[in-house]
C-alpha cells in the first residue's frame, strides 16, 4: 500500500489492520460522529513545514511520537510543570506526553513524522 503521508494518514486500528484515509483538514473537519470511528486507532502522518504552525494541538488519550526527518524545529509544549521548548534536529525523536498542548516553530524547513492516537484531539489558534 503506497501512500503519501503528507496528504493521507495511515490509520492503524486496534486489531492491527491498516487503512489509508484522507489527512489534514479533510480528516479533522469531519463531523464528531465520523471521527469517533477512528478514536481507538493510531494515525501516522508526515508533513513538510517551512513556517511555524498556525495552531496548537493536544491529544488527551495518549502520548504522541514525533521524529524530525530533516531540518530543524523547536517543539513548544505547555505542561503542568510549566512551558518547555525542545530543539529538534534531523533524526531526533520526541515523545509528547498525553494532554500536553504543543506547537512547532520552524528553525529550518523540515519534515516531521507523527504517530498519535486520534481520540479527542483538540486544536486552538497559536
Amino acid at each position: 500500500m503506497a501512500t503519501d503521508l503528507s496528504t493521507h494518514y495511515v490509520f492503524l486500528d486496534a486489531s492491527g489492520a491498516a487503512a489509508t484515509v484522507p489527512g489534514g483538514v479533510a480528516f479533522w473537519s469531519q463531523p464528531e460522529a465520523e471521527l469517533e470511528k477512528y478514536g481507538r486507532g493510531w494515525l501516522v502522518s508526515e508533513y513538510a513545514f517551512a513556517a511555524d504552525w498556525p495552531q496548537w494541538e493536544m491529544h488527551p488519550e495518549a502520548d504522541e511520537i514525533v521524529r524530525l526527518m530533516s531540518g530543524a524545529a523547536e517543539l513548544h509544549l505547555e505542561q503542568p510543570e510549566g512551558p518547555r521548548i525542545a530543539t529538534l534536529r534531523a533524526g531526533d525523536a520526541y515523545v509528547i506526553p498525553k494532554g500536553a498542548w504543543h506547537t512547532v516553530k520552524v528553525i529550518q524547513p523540515c519534515r516531521m513524522l507523527h504517530i498519535t492516537l486520534g481520540a479527542g484531539t483538540q486544536h486552538r489558534p497559536a
